[in-house]
């Protein structure tokens, strides 16, 4: 791919929701593409900041939603939560370390901008492949039920996708971010 066309493919990509999404997941392979091409995003750190893991059992993240809500929750906000689990036909969670009170803050900041980093060249991949995708984040999980380790991770957010129900068409042009100082 030329640059030209790489950079009219990252350009045009835009976050594509569960409701106009088919309940057709992605194939692995273009989970294991996203995945390499989000291991490249830069890092200042010996170990990469993150990690996705793939939700097999949507109904075990069902039950770490429901289990996120205070005691006196009333069903409908329990059913609520649950169903949040249940949305779009794949969902990839991003994890990331928990800083700790002597990780310097510089540190956390790197580990979040190569996690981002590494966020966004996996929507990339997936929007490059034809795949609607769309982030979210969550409460504070505090029993993930082994999705990750509370004591040194910590949930970064949610990648729900599936294949389009419609063409997905690019951006609307819009002013540069880019100013000169």
């Amino acid at each position: 791919m030329l640059a030209d066309e790489f950079a009219q493919t990252i350009s045009e990509r835009r976050s594509v929701g569960p409701k106009q999404q088919t309940h057709n997941a992605p194939s692995d392979d273009v989970f294991v593409r996203a995945a390499r091409a989000a291991r490249s995003a830069p890092s200042h750190n010996p170990f990469f900041p993150c990690r996705f893991v793939k939700v097999v059992s949507r109904e075990k993240l069902a039950d770490v939603f429901e289990s996120a809500l205070p005691p006196e929750a009333d069903q409908v906000l329990r059913d609520r939560a649950r169903s949040k689990a249940l949305k779009g036909a794949a969902c990839i969670v991003i994890i990331g370390p928990k800083p700790t009170p002597d990780t310097p803050v510089i540190m956390d900041m790197e580990n979040l901008m190569t996690a981002g980093g590494a966020l966004t060249n996996f929507l990339n991949v997936l929007w490059a492949e034809g795949v609607a995708a769309k982030t979210l984040t969550s409460r504070e999980i505090k029993d993930p039920q082994g999705l990750f380790d509370p004591k040194t991770e910590r949930l970064l957010g949610f990648i729900l996708c599936g294949l389009p129900q419609e063409p997905m068409q690019p951006r609307d042009p819009e002013p540069s971010i880019l100013s000169e100082w």
